[in-house]
């Protein structure tokens, strides 16, 4: 979903040279660097000093790659969101496979939130228009909903969803359920929210599944 994103205010122009893929490495150190500190310690509590510290780069360097600490930001979203990405199968795969890597990732989000936090805490803020990843946002809530639409509409082909239902607005309904009960848990983490989101994921099913079953088969 990220392909498009732009991270650094420019594209380059890659040639087969040693010195790119030299920048390349410190790149990615950087945003490396960035995503643990970022989720460990927040956002606004971290310096752009610490992560050219934790690269191993200098803050010229760092500046040199990101222009500033809101670029780099979406640098670090976009590598997360290419990592989550690249564990789900295709939504041709359909609605059960899709709700079972969706509780799969939370699962794993659960002992280490932060990274979580930073997605739902920014998120918020981008509401703003003004704000340097609202466009980031926005595009990416709207692949979130296409991708899940094209797994309902993938099961309705299949016959294992009711056909007179609506992918898109089911679509929506998943990203609403799983947001605003991990909102929920950030607030309040003795809040089982895998359990939570699970029951919601179990009931949309049975409403809408031809075999009678919910998550699973019958």
């Amino acid at each position: 979903m990220t392909d498009d994103l732009i991270t650094d205010g420019s594209r380059r122009r890659r040639r087969a040279t040693g010195s790119y893929a030299a920048a390349d490495a410190r790149r990615a150190a950087v945003v490396e660097a960035a995503s643990r500190l970022f989720a460990e310690q927040g956002y606004h509590q971290t310096s752009l000093a610490q992560v050219a510290r934790a690269a191993g780069v200098s803050q010229t360097g760092l500046l040199h790659h990101f222009k500033g600490k809101d670029v780099l930001l979406l640098a670090v979203l976009e590598f997360q969101d290419r990592s989550w990405a690249s564990r789900f199968d295709p939504p041709t795969h359909g609605l059960r496979r899709l709700l079972e890597h969706m509780l799969d990732m939370l699962r794993e989000e659960v002992p280490s939130p932060g990274l979580t936090r930073l997605f739902t805490t920014t998120a918020g803020e981008a509401t703003d228009p003004a704000h340097p990843a609202h466009d980031y946002f926005r595009r990416r809530f709207e692949l979130m909903r296409v991708n899940n639409a094209r797994a309902v509409q993938a099961s309705i082909e299949a016959g294992l969803v009711r056909a007179d239902v609506d992918p898109e607005a089911l679509g929506r309904s998943l990203v609403a359920v799983a947001d605003g009960l991990t909102a929920q848990w950030l607030i309040d983490p003795s809040f089982d929210v895998v359990e939570h989101v699970r029951g919601h994921f179990e009931m949309l099913m049975r409403g809408v599944v031809t075999d009678g079953g919910g998550l699973t088969p019958p």
